[in-house]
C-alpha cells in the first residue's frame, strides 16, 4: 500500500469515527433538550433560560463530550487530568442550569474557554514552533500552560520545552539531567534529549533501539539513520514505518523532509520548505537544503554560505554543532573528489 493510499484510508476511518461521536453526541443532547427545554418558567425556577445561555451550555457541553470519549478509549500521557477537566465542564453545565439559569451559559464557556481551549491553544502553538525550530518562541507558550492546566505532564512538558530553548550544551544536559531526577519514568526519553542535545547520532539511534516500545520515537530513528549516512536503511525504515501506519500524522511530514534530503531530492526538499513547512525556521531551512544539495552531489554555494551564516548567528550550540559537522563533511567529500 502507497504512502498516499495509507494516508487517505486513515483519514477515512477518523472521519467516520468523528461521524459517529458527532451522532452520539446530537442524541444526548436532544435527550438533554427534552429534559432541560428552554421553555416557560418551570416551578420553583425564579427565571427561565435565555436561548443564548442555552446555546452557550450546550455548546460546551458538546465539545466536552467528544473528548470525552475518545480520552477514556486513549492511553496518552496526562488523559486523567483532561478527563476531570471535562467532566468538571459538564458538571458545571448541568449544576448551573437550575440553579443560576440567568448565568449558566457565560459560566460554562467561560470556564471551557479557561480550562480546556486556552491550554489546547498555549500547548499547540508551543508544539509548533518546537518543531519549526523556534525554541524561544516555544518555551515562552510552554512556561504560561501550567497556569491554565497544572497537571504533572504539563508541568513536565513546559520545563521540556524551556530545557531545549537553552543556549548551551551543558545548560541542555543539565537540565535534562534535573527534570530526569524529578520524572524518573521518563529517563529513557530524557537520556535521549541529551544526546540529541550533544550532536550523538550514533548514541541516539543506541538508545531508541534498546527501548521496549520504540514506535513513537520512530521518526527519530529515521532522522538518526539519516544524520549517520546509513540512507539505505533509512529509507527501508520509513517504508516499513508508512507501511505498517506507525508514523504518528504530526511526524509523516518531517520524515519525508528526512528521507527526500538525505536521499538527495533538492527538487521535493526546496517545495516542502516553502510550502508545508513554511514555518520552518530560516536556520532550519538552511539546514535541510544545504544537506540535500550535498546528498545529491551538487556544489551549491548559496546554500553553503546561507548554511555558514545561520551557523555563526545561532544561539542554540546544538545546532551550530550540527551545521559545522555537515559543512566540514562537505569539504572533506569535495577534497576526495579533487583528489581522484
Amino acid at each position: 500500500m502507497s504512502e498516499q493510499t495509507t494516508a487517505v484510508t486513515r483519514m477515512l476511518r477518523s472521519s467516520i469515527k468523528f461521524l459517529l461521536y458527532c451522532v452520539l453526541v446530537i442524541v444526548g443532547l436532544l435527550i438533554l433538550f427534552v429534559l432541560f427545554p428552554p421553555g416557560a418558567v418551570k416551578p420553583g425556577q425564579a427565571t427561565q433560560i435565555s436561548g443564548l445561555q442555552f446555546w452557550l451550555v450546550y455548546t460546551a457541553i458538546f465539545f466536552s463530550i467528544i473528548p470525552l470519549v475518545r480520552l477514556a478509549k486513549s492511553r496518552i500521557p496526562g488523559r486523567h487530568s483532561w478527563i476531570a477537566v471535562h467532566s468538571g465542564v459538564l458538571a458545571i453545565g448541568f449544576t448551573s442550569m437550575p440553579l443560576l439559569p440567568q448565568w449558566c451559559g457565560l459560566i460554562t464557556a467561560s470556564t471551557y474557554v479557561l480550562l480546556v481551549l486556552t491550554p489546547n491553544v498555549l500547548s499547540g502553538l508551543a508544539s509548533r514552533r518546537f518543531r519549526a525550530g523556534h525554541l524561544r518562541a516555544a518555551a515562552s507558550y510552554a512556561r504560561l500552560l501550567p497556569l491554565f492546566h497544572p497537571s504533572r505532564h504539563t508541568r513536565f512538558y513546559s520545563s521540556f520545552l524551556s530545557a531545549q530553548a537553552l543556549a548551551s550544551i551543558e545548560q541542555k544536559v543539565a537540565a535534562y539531567h534535573a527534570l530526569a531526577s524529578r520524572v524518573p519514568e521518563k529517563f529513557a526519553g530524557l537520556n535521549c534529549s541529551i544526546l540529541l542535545a550533544q550532536d550523538d547520532w550514533m548514541g541516539v539511534l543506541t538508545q531508541i533501539r534498546s527501548m521496549g516500545d520504540a514506535k513513537p520515537m520512530i521518526y527519530l530513528e529515521i532522522r538518526a539513520l539519516g544524520e549517520l549516512g546509513r540512507v539505505e536503511e533509512m529509507a527501508m525504515t520509513y517504508a516499513i514505518a508508512v507501511a505498517e501506519s506507525s508514523l504518528a500524522p504530526s511526524d509523516t511530514l518531517w520524515c519525508r523532509l528526512y528521507v527526500l534530503a538525505f536521499t538527495g531530492r533538492v527538487d521535493g526538499v526546496r517545495p516542502l520548505l516553502s510550502r508545508q513547512l513554511r514555518s520552518l525556521s530560516s536556520e532550519r531551512k538552511a539546514y535541510w537544503t544545504f544537506i540535500a544539495c550535498q546528498a545529491a552531489g551538487m556544489h551549491d554555494e548559496e546554500a553553503r554560505r546561507r548554511l555558514e551564516t545561520a551557523a555563526d548567528a545561532a544561539d542554540d550550540e546544538t545546532f551550530r554543532r550540527a551545521a559545522r559537522r555537515h559543512l566540514n563533511a562537505s569539504l572533506v567529500t569535495e577534497g576526495d573528489r579533487k583528489e581522484s
